[in-house]
């Protein structure tokens, strides 16, 4: 784009009466000039169009304009207006720019408080300000036994700060509004939350309180190079959709065969034999109990195997590991080790159990119980 022929000019209210005439007389031209190629024949309207367009210099309006993305709020001004730019128009609404539109439907352009806001919102300070309170109230986070008064006073000033965004550039309604921002979304829930905690009664507010540590993000939105990073963040992820959902499919696919392999594997615990158990000194009931008895005494974990005050996993597959002597392994007793939470008992347990094998978080525990319940072969399933 050439910007040599731009000038700025603060927009104010004959500006927007001059554009309001020039959109008149274009759409008065375009009414004759339609009205003229209904009466005319259409070869002969063509000519004479080419002709007036020769004669008088005259260019077709285009009603299709775009907004140039490079003067859009928040970007940084091409090299080649920086110098030409104004000092005394920083801040204020420009012609051919800015659209005469009223935040909140109460401050015109030309409203003194919204250009008081406008002023503040651009300085430089400002920023530099809301940086220094957001390191503040994470510092006092860290503390303990704060006073209330110092959260009513950050929640105060975050408060001023999201007011001074909304005169300046509006509420949600139009474009580059306040809410138009995804980085303001966090802002205003997080003030939202600040003040139900504060004037309702909720009980236990400590849930809704941990929503305080989410002020941190708000440097992103402040430092524009911590923006643009996080950005191109997202950005890669969306592009890495298809390689998430290979790998999930390639989970899934070792999910279900771990799944058939190893269900219920995990849950065999080594128990006391019959003999040793009616007969043996330490688990002497006495000569007369059943084994339909026995069977169900089994189930009480007081009688299974433990080392370091651990239920062992054993397995009756070749190269599993084998009870002690006056003990077999049983299958389906209790729950799965790690407190239920490592196993292939269903779908979603295998999934988690793989994508801790792909991430390698303590993958080496799980490896070797199911070595253990299912035999040392099986090793091939972990390659």
């Amino acid at each position: 784009m050439d910007y040599s022929s731009i000038v700025f000019r603060e927009f104010t209210p004959e500006s927007l009466h001059r554009i309001e005439r020039y959109r008149q007389e274009e759409a008065e031209r375009l009414a004759s000039d339609r009205l003229q190629r209904q009466t005319i024949r259409q070869d002969d309207s063509d000519l004479l169009y080419s002709s007036m367009r020769k004669s008088s210099n005259y260019e077709q309006p285009n009603l299709k304009r775009k907004p140039n993305k490079e003067l859009a709020v928040g970007q940084t001004l091409p090299r080649a207006l920086q110098t030409k730019f104004p000092a005394e128009l920083i801040g204020k609404p420009i012609e051919e720019i800015d659209r005469s539109t009223s935040a909140c439907f109460i401050f015109s352009p030309y409203n003194c408080f919204r250009h008081l806001a406008i002023r503040i919102l651009t300085h430089s300070l400002f920023s530099t300000f809301v940086m220094l309170t957001i390191l503040a109230n994470c510092i006092f986070m860290t503390l303990k036994n704060v006073p209330e008064t110092y959260e009513y006073i950050f929640t105060v000033i975050y408060t001023l700060e999201a007011l001074t965004k909304c005169v300046a550039r509006g509420f949600i309604l139009e474009k580059f509004t306040f809410l138009r921002d995804p980085w303001n979304w966090l802002d205003f829930i997080v003030i939202t939350l600040a003040y139900i905690t504060f004037f309702v009664n909720l009980g236990n507010v400590s849930v809704l309180r941990t929503f305080r540590v989410l002020r941190a993000l708000k440097t992103v939105a402040v430092v524009p190079g911590l923006k643009t990073i996080v950005d191109a963040l997202i950005q890669s992820l969306i592009c890495l959709r298809d390689v998430t959902v290979l790998s999930s499919f390639i989970l899934s696919i070792f999910a279900l065969v771990g799944l058939q392999l190893y269900m219920g594997v995990l849950r065999q615990k080594c128990v006391p034999t019959y003999e040793s158990f009616i007969n043996g000194s330490n688990f002497s009931v006495g000569f007369n109990m059943s084994y339909d008895s026995y069977v169900k005494e089994i189930h009480n974990e007081i009688y299974w195997y433990q080392e370091d005050d651990i239920h062992v996993v054993c397995g009756n597959a070749s190269g599993s590991r084998k009870c002690p002597h006056g003990y077999i392994c049983w299958k389906d007793l209790g729950i799965n080790p790690d407190f239920g939470y490592t196993s292939f008992d269903s779908y979603g347990w295998a999934m988690l159990s793989c994508f801790r094998l792909m991430t390698q978080d303590y993958w080496e525990n799980l490896y070797q119980l199911v070595l253990s319940a299912a035999g040392r072969y099986h090793f091939f399933y972990f390659v």
